[in-house]
């Protein structure tokens, strides 16, 4: 089963999309912080993070830039309501950009073509 890790500062979202993430049967843990994702990422396998982009104190781009060095199979979907035509046509440094509001069904599309695109996980 695949294991997603979740990081955004706001609670609503994160329980939203643990609800989405959990349906399909995916393994799901938040962070509410990057500093936190960062300790989780240290001790837990995670196949896919999920993670905001602006956010106070770690951002989601220096907490990729953290994770690669430790996980550089690690797949990452970046979220931001900060999105504009600059982003690369939804591609982002490591990972796949999506504007927020995300929409669940963007989102499990996404996830699966992360998924097809990468290693299976470990056992």
């Amino acid at each position: 089963m695949y294991t997603i890790l979740i990081v955004d500062d706001d609670p609503a979202l994160l329980e939203l999309l643990v609800t989405v993430l959990e349906e399909p049967g995916y393994v799901v843990m938040t962070a509410k912080n990057g500093y936190e994702a960062v300790s989780i990422l240290a001790d837990r396998h995670v196949d896919l993070m999920i993670t905001d982009i602006r956010m106070p104190g770690l951002s989601g781009l220096e907490l990729a830039r953290q994770a690669k060095l430790f996980r550089p199979h690690l797949h990452i979907i970046y979220m931001s309501g900060f999105y504009d035509d600059r982003d690369g046509g939804g591609r982002h440094e490591y990972g796949v950009l999506l504007q927020k509001p995300v929409r669940p069904e963007a989102l499990l599309a996404t996830i699966q073509n992360e998924i097809l695109a990468g290693p299976r996980p470990a056992a």
